[in-house]
């Protein structure tokens, strides 16, 4: 394979039994670069987003994002920010889709109101405690689709070294 030619190219110009290895495994070889990559990426959002709105993060979320968790920052206001990647797998929304909404447009009609009322209660009281600790609720979410979900929700109010809260980061996950 040239270095200017793609794999696309190499494959529809090269003989199966001339390939030096099996296109598989280099298949998955390019699948697993492109998801470190990915990774990478949202971590370094995340390190940025921290820095430039001077978080003290006390979880860490690259764990849970390797852990196959979905990510989603809004600010206090409950504006959608930043989403990982894997929200577009778990609600079919791309992040442009998602950014600067808040979470309610993934609810509809199976989603329990006293559960979402229970959510924004405890978010409004997320400034008041001493103790920093996630919020959790599992509400039915919707996909793009249509289709019904369960999501179960850990939201971390974040606050800045200074003491403000200023975001929340929810940690959330397909049941």
């Amino acid at each position: 394979m040239q270095s200017n030619q793609s794999y696309a190219e190499y494959l529809r110009h090269t003989a199966v039994s001339t390939r030096v290895f099996p296109a598989a495994s280099l298949e998955f070889f390019l699948l697993a670069q492109a998801q470190e990559r990915r990774h990478r990426r949202e971590m370094e959002q995340l390190a940025e987003l921290a820095r430039t709105f001077d978080w003290k993060l006390t979880r860490n979320y690259e764990k849970l994002l390797i852990a196959g968790n979905t990510l989603v920052i809004s600010n206090r206001a409950k504006s959608i920010l930043w989403v990982s990647t894997r929200f577009f797998s778990m609600t079919g929304y791309k992040p442009q889709e998602a950014i600067g909404r808040t979470p309610r447009f993934l609810q509809g009609p199976d989603t329990d109101p006293a559960r979402l009322r229970q959510l924004s209660d405890d978010l409004a009281q997320a400034h008041l405690r001493s103790q920093p600790r996630p919020i959790r609720q599992q509400l039915i979410n919707y996909r793009k689709g249509g289709t019904p979900y369960l999501c179960d929700i850990e939201i971390d109010p974040i606050w800045t070294k200074q003491g403000e809260l200023t975001h929340f980061i929810a940690v959330e996950k397909e049941v």
